[in-house]
């Protein structure tokens, strides 16, 4: 940086300049990129996929809501095209409802009864297919 004062000047005589301080400037370093962490959901059960990824599984209100991350745990868009969930409650008959897409996971529109504590089987078939591309057995929560 430089400091430079305009100094006045006598009756006769030329302006002259006042060099007050003066640091070299250096050129800043460009910052590297930040690298993004992605972190996992908190809430609902998170299960490995095989294929590489993560799933989330996690209730919300009324119905089951699976979310899909890749290996770099990113939110991605499902890679299936449907699934199938049964619901296997302790004290009650099981329950099986469809999973369909919305564009950033897949919710089941069957109304889930709390309480919320069941053996979840999960199937979800590709696109064309009758046979379960991947299947997951977990308890929920």
């Amino acid at each position: 940086m430089l400091a430079v004062a305009l100094s006045g000047c006598l009756p006769g005589t030329s302006p002259y300049l006042t060099v007050v301080a003066a640091t070299p400037v250096t050129p800043k370093a460009p910052q590297p990129a930040k690298e993004v962490v992605y972190e996992l959901p908190k809430t609902g059960v998170n299960q490995p996929r095989p294929s590489g990824g993560w799933i989330n599984v996690e209730t919300s209100g009324t119905r089951l809501r699976v979310k899909f991350f890749d290996k770099l745990k990113k939110p991605v868009p499902p890679n299936v095209d449907k699934g199938l969930g049964i619901f296997k409650y302790a004290s009650r008959n099981p329950v099986r409802a469809p999973l369909s897409g919305d564009g950033t996971g897949m919710t089941t529109p069957a109304v889930l009864r709390p309480p919320h504590n069941f053996l979840l089987i999960l199937s979800f078939f590709a696109e064309g297919k009758t046979e379960p591309g991947e299947s997951y057995t977990l308890q929920y929560p």
